[in-house]
């Protein structure tokens, strides 16, 4: 194929927003003394997982929208402790905000797989992140804005990956036929199977060798490395 254009997920794709979360979280339990009510941080993160983890899930498919995450994202975790009244929870979370968009992992090889891409393609974010919090992050983790010829997110356009509009919106953005872009990413439900079902070919980024249900996506890679053998 003739690439000339690449789509590229954001979250877990090029920022390591799993460990800048797990960070920013434990930062969280400590200052608020959160052992006086869970067993450990372990026990801790992984309820507050799970919990976030079904907001997100919501948010791709439409069902809770990003003021839902805001207000919900430890409110589900905190709310049956008397401790932790509606403003003290909502205190947290702000809290947490600050915190996170300060973080500055990034996912192995994504400084040098972007200075190979943008010599060869235009390069585009598409991501279902806030708006108020990407560029910050961004910043944080010294990926510059100016390195990417557009950055499309899912609060701005309206409606999040993987809905087929987002896709037909970044098509009209960047101004480029379907078969002249592949979209990079890591979620497979929402960057490779929204892709996918929108006619662009896909690079799932997959460093857990996890399975896919009665679906190929055009091209997996454990390592981003690998992904200059492709394009």
């Amino acid at each position: 194929m003739n690439y000339t254009n690449i789509l590229i997920d954001l979250d877990d794709t090029l920022i390591d927003t799993a460990a800048n979360t797990k960070a920013a979280v434990e930062e969280i339990y400590e200052d608020y003394d959160f052992e006086k009510y869970f067993g450990s941080f372990s026990d801790f993160f992984s309820f507050y997982h799970h919990n976030v983890s079904k907001l997100w899930i919501g948010y791709n498919n439409g069902s809770v929208t990003k003021e839902d995450i805001q207000k919900n994202r430890f409110y589900e975790t905190l709310k049956h402790i008397e401790d932790f009244n509606d403003d003290k929870i909502k205190s947290i979370n702000d809290d947490y905000i600050e915190r996170i968009v300060k973080k500055e992992a990034l996912i192995e090889g994504a400084i040098d797989l972007l200075d190979y891409l943008k010599q060869r393609y235009r390069i585009h974010i598409l991501s279902n992140g806030f708006s108020e919090m990407q560029y910050q992050k961004m910043e944080s983790a010294r990926l510059c804005a100016s390195d990417f010829d557009h950055i499309i997110l899912s609060d701005v356009v309206g409606v999040n990956k993987p809905h087929p509009d987002i896709f037909a919106y970044s098509l009209n953005k960047i101004g480029a036929k379907k078969e002249e872009v592949i979209m990079i990413g890591d979620n497979i439900a929402t960057d490779i199977m929204g892709a996918y079902n929108s006619g662009i070919n896909q690079i799932w980024y997959n460093p857990e060798d996890a399975p896919t249900d009665n679906f190929t996506p055009t091209y997996t890679v454990k390592q981003l490395c690998e992904i200059k053998d492709i394009l």
